[in-house]
This record gives C-alpha cells, structure tokens and sequence, in this order.
C-alpha cells in the first residue's frame, strides 16, 4: 500500500505594482514573444496614475490623452489616479507604450521621436503623426513606418 505525501503549500506576499511601473513592462511592451502577458495586462486593466505619470513626459494635453484612450475628456478627468482604466483603454495605453518605446529606438531618443509624433509629414496627408493614435490602424500605421525608418526604407 502506498503512503500519501502531504505537500504543504507556501504563501507567497506579493506586493502591488502598477503595470506600467514595474520594470519588466518596457520589456514586455516592446517585445512581440509575449503577447499573452500585454493581453492579460490589458485585460486587467492598469491604474488611469500610471498611465499619466507616463504620458506625462510626452506633453500632450488632456484631450489628446483622451483621444488616444478612446474617452471622453470628461470621463477620463472623473477616473481617479488609483482607478483601473477599461480593457479597451487599457490597451489603447499599452500600445502607446510600445509605439514610443519603439520609437526611442529608432529616434534614439524619446525627444526625437515626440518631436517627430508632433511635426506634420507628408507622408501622412501633411498631418502629424500623433493625429492617428485615435485608432488601432493609426497605431499599426505608425509602427510600420517605425519598422521602414529603422531599415532604412524612406517613402
């Protein structure tokens, strides 16, 4: 007859990080191998704070954060710091992070690349490329022209 093996389970404090605080999110935001952790992320939903505090440094306006979030002013000055911003929001924010984290790459610097983001092109109809962030096709537009100036492929 065989003995039962009682396994006894460890309890584990884990401490609360906002998403995009933790280190590992630059990481996770530029790198396609984990989409499952951005999806899950974005499912969860991250704090309106964390996403401001980051945002921040890029000088858009309120509206613009809103724009790009996919709300309206209004409802985006209502959520709290604390508060978790939707699924869809969400998303919207951590695509953002992808896009400028790309962007520092290809620029070589955050600056350069906001200032790009800011400057109308006429690859873009003479509109800035920030102007296109109100959509999931602006975003990808925008990172395959990311892709095309890191190679060297100018229009």
């Amino acid at each position: 007859m065989k003995k039962k093996q009682n396994i006894k389970s460890a309890s584990v404090k884990v401490k609360e990080v906002s998403v995009l605080q933790e280190p590992e999110v630059q990481y996770i935001a530029g790198n396609t191998a984990f989409p499952y952790r951005i999806i899950d992320t974005a499912r969860d939903g991250i704090s309106k704070g964390s996403f401001m505090n980051f945002i921040n440094k890029f000088d858009y306006t309120l509206r613009e954060v809103a724009s790009v979030l996919n709300l309206s002013e209004r409802t985006l000055q209502r959520y709290e710091n604390s508060d978790k911003l939707s699924k869809d929001a969400s998303e919207r924010a951590l695509h953002f992070k992808r896009l400028y984290t790309k962007g520092e790459t290809v620029f070589g610097s955050i600056d350069a690349f906001n200032e790009w983001m800011k400057t109308s092109n006429l690859l873009f109809n003479n509109k800035k490329p920030m102007s296109y962030l109100d959509t999931s096709f602006g975003f990808e537009m925008l990172e395959d022209e990311l892709g095309r100036i890191e190679h060297g492929i100018f229009a």
